[in-house]
């Protein structure tokens, strides 16, 4: 039969689960604000047949969240900010 070896996890071994951990949360942050300014875009063309100011922005919400990808500090918060600039286009075209 096999033998299973556990060692103990290690300080090493566990600040390299802790590293992998903060960047799944950050990766799921960024990716979360994105695919809702995706949804929010495409409710602008699907309501009010913007699709121009809905394609712009989609392409800046992608931006701002390739560069909140890039620059670490920045995480989410440029996702979440065209998400906002999202609704309030959204609101302003449908009322």
């Amino acid at each position: 039969m096999a033998e299973a070896h556990h060692e103990a996890m290690t300080s090493h071994d566990f600040s390299a689960h802790v590293g992998t951990y903060d960047g799944f949360l950050r990766i799921a942050s960024i990716g979360t604000a994105w695919v809702l300014g995706v949804v929010a875009s495409l409710a602008i063309g699907g309501t009010t047949a913007h699709w121009g100011l809905s394609s712009f922005l989609l392409i800046l919400g992608t931006i701002a969240s390739v560069a909140g990808m890039a620059v670490r500090s920045w995480g989410w918060r440029p996702g979440a900010a065209i998400l906002v600039l999202d609704l309030l286009a959204l609101l302003l075209l449908t009322h």
